[in-house]
């Protein structure tokens, strides 16, 4: 296995003023997060809207460091017996591929659903893939991280042992995850003063209310 890094660059996303059904509003591109423009600090990476080969260059001179046609990215979440939540994670895939422009970018759960990470792998070599980026759209930095995930990540490296891989941090301390947090809470405030509806994750169960 060889590390890689990835160079990124921060980009904003406007939040969509009227939400749509939740599979509608990924097809339309519409945002329900509000991500500001952010700079490096405490070794933070802020995000990228599209991959841009030059930006290696200016950090090693080497293509490595860059999301190519060939890289692939397995975003990988727990895994959930509710298929609801497993949805979620296909329309977070369809965002990210449609925000950043990669063309090999496939869901993995870690359990309890499928595909597998192992699946993901294979899909991912299926479609010409050289290097396989796996990236947990977890939290923290726990055991799934340390252990779970690149045990099952080197499982499915075995029957491709020609692709090299690599397991990235989880979203953890990053200071875009404050801007997301506060969005939420702003648009929660604003449903339950009666001026929007249900967010996408809320929508239908009810729970965004004022409880006394």
């Amino acid at each position: 296995m060889h590390p890689v890094s990835v160079s990124l660059q921060p980009f904003t996303a406007t939040p969509a003023s009227i939400l749509v059904p939740r599979r509608a509003a990924v097809r339309n591109s519409i945002d329900f997060v509000k991500l500001r423009r952010a700079g490096r600090s405490r070794g933070n990476l802020a995000m990228s809207s599209a991959p841009n080969h030059a930006r290696g260059a200016e950090t090693s001179g080497r293509d490595d460091f860059t999301v190519g046609d060939k890289d692939a990215v397995v975003i990988v979440d727990h895994g959930s017996r509710r298929q609801e939540s497993n949805l979620l994670l296909n329309d977070f895939v369809e965002m990210f591929r449609a925000r950043t422009g990669y063309k090999i970018v496939e869901p993995a759960h870690m359990e309890l659903a499928e595909p597998t990470i192992k699946d993901a792998f294979g899909k991912c070599v299926q479609q010409g893939a050289s290097r396989v980026i796996v990236s947990p759209y977890f939290l923290s930095p726990g055991r799934h991280w340390k252990q779970d995930i690149p045990a099952l990540a080197a499982e499915a490296s075995k029957e491709h042992s020609n692709i090299p891989y690599i397991v990235t941090a989880p979203l953890g301390l990053h200071e875009l995850m404050v801007d997301i947090m506060n969005d939420r809470i702003k648009y929660c405030l604003r449903h339950v003063a009666g001026d929007v509806d249900e967010c996408t994750v809320c929508a239908g169960t009810g729970k965004c209310r004022l409880y006394s």
